[in-house]
């Protein structure tokens, strides 16, 4: 073991006194997440964001749904201004960035014939799909609440006590329509709510996101690393020695694992104190998922040096590979931009389960959002750790 940690302090020296490699994996994300933080806020904060939403409410007749729709729905959603229009001035309203949404109500909208109508400018995607979303849930539970009603009305007027005259088919009909409001949804208002307690910032996004990404290097430094020590001979050298060979590949990932966590803290660090980061509640529990992304990490770049066997590969992995696992991870565009597709492939890439960890504690959560992507990281680590020994030890 002692000869583990001095292979590994070894390699964690040479990368600290790297100058290029220090820039790459220390300085670069930060600058990053400070360029990205600040110019992609629009893309971030008014996606992610929904207080203050500013609508402008077109409605084309005086139906019932609609009327309900905007007593009892928006102006009930605290975080929602509505400025009722007509649809020019609530065009010319967009136009002049006084609204950030505009929506109109159709004629007959009860019948569920024509949807909604929403208009919004391309940077406030998340707000436009909140007032879309709201408008289409209420309808639904409306044409729900109002079906049954009728269903069961249909029933109920063809009993014998109906048409004796013993029950007022009024007041069951009254009855009934209060029980199935408060059933779906207390007098058909959607709930306010957010993901988490919080919302994430642009700076939190990017500065998570580009964490994520940079911390992905660390598969080809320590299979570069590997390769490089195999190609001047000092791996050779090392075997001669009377250290085992596992002692000796183990004391290859300890070097690789020590300096992502070295990266990982300085980054934690920087982002809090400088940018003013809020990283979430706990702080412990984003060690833990910093430390345990790190471990998955680093197995899969012993798992990688057992798998290539020349530079050019690494390099080409390292470009192409990293960058392309960053797109699908999220750490270039938010993930809600997305789409569904994409959304489902993005899974399979571990940086996209890092991010939602750290965005869940930014967010407000706690040990309960953690569980899966901690197992998940810390099998991912374990495997390929185990795996890229046994390859590298046949070699």
């Amino acid at each position: 073991m002692k000869k583990s940690i001095w292979i590994a302090w070894k390699d964690v020296k040479i990368r600290i006194t790297d100058r290029k490699g220090f820039m790459m994996l220390i300085l670069m994300p930060l600058i990053l997440t400070c360029i990205l933080g600040a110019a992609l806020g629009s893309v971030v904060d008014g996606g992610s964001q929904i207080n203050d939403i500013k609508v402008g409410y077109v409605q084309s007749s005086q139906s019932e749904a609609a009327n309900i729709f905007k007593t009892d729905v928006l102006k009930k959603m605290k975080s929602i201004k509505v400025t009722q229009a007509s649809e020019d001035e609530m065009k010319k309203l967009l136009d002049e960035k006084k609204i950030d949404v505009g929506i109109v109500i159709p004629s007959h909208w009860e019948a569920g014939k024509t949807s909604a109508f929403v208009y919004a400018d391309p940077d406030q995607t998340l707000k436009s799909s909140i007032i879309e979303t709201a408008a289409g849930s209420f309808i639904e539970q409306y044409k729900a609440v109002r079906e049954a009603a009728s269903a069961s009305m249909d029933y109920v007027s063809k009993t014998a006590a109906v048409k004796q005259g013993k029950l007022d088919p009024s007041q069951i009909a009254e009855k009934l329509v209060k029980t199935l409001e408060k059933e779906t949804g207390d007098k058909l208002t959607i709930a306010e709510k957010s993901v988490g307690s919080k919302a994430v910032t642009s700076f939190q996004y990017y500065s998570a996101a580009m964490l994520c990404m940079f911390m992905l290097f660390h598969m080809t430094v320590g299979a570069k690393s590997f390769l490089q020590e195999k190609d001047t001979e000092t791996l050779a050298r090392m075997l001669m020695t009377p250290v085992q060979k596992y002692a000796i590949l183990f004391g290859k990932w300890l070097g690789t694992y020590l300096f992502a966590i070295i990266q990982f803290f300085i980054f934690l660090i920087v982002t809090i104190n400088v940018f003013g980061v809020d990283w979430g509640d706990n702080l412990l529990f984003v060690s833990v998922l910093g430390l345990s992304y790190a471990a998955a990490v680093s197995g899969i770049s012993m798992l990688l040096a057992s798998c290539i066997s020349d530079m050019k590969s690494a390099d080409a992995i390292g470009g192409f590979g990293i960058q392309l696992l960053a797109v699908l991870g999220g750490s270039m565009l938010p993930l809600y931009q997305f789409p569904d597709f994409l959304q489902s492939v993005s899974k399979a890439v571990p940086n996209r389960w890092a991010l939602d960890g750290f965005l869940s504690l930014m967010e407000g959560g706690g040990w309960a959002d953690l569980q899966k992507p901690v197992l998940l990281f810390a099998a991912i680590g374990l495997c390929s750790l185990v795996l890229g020994i046994r390859r590298l030890h046949t070699r």
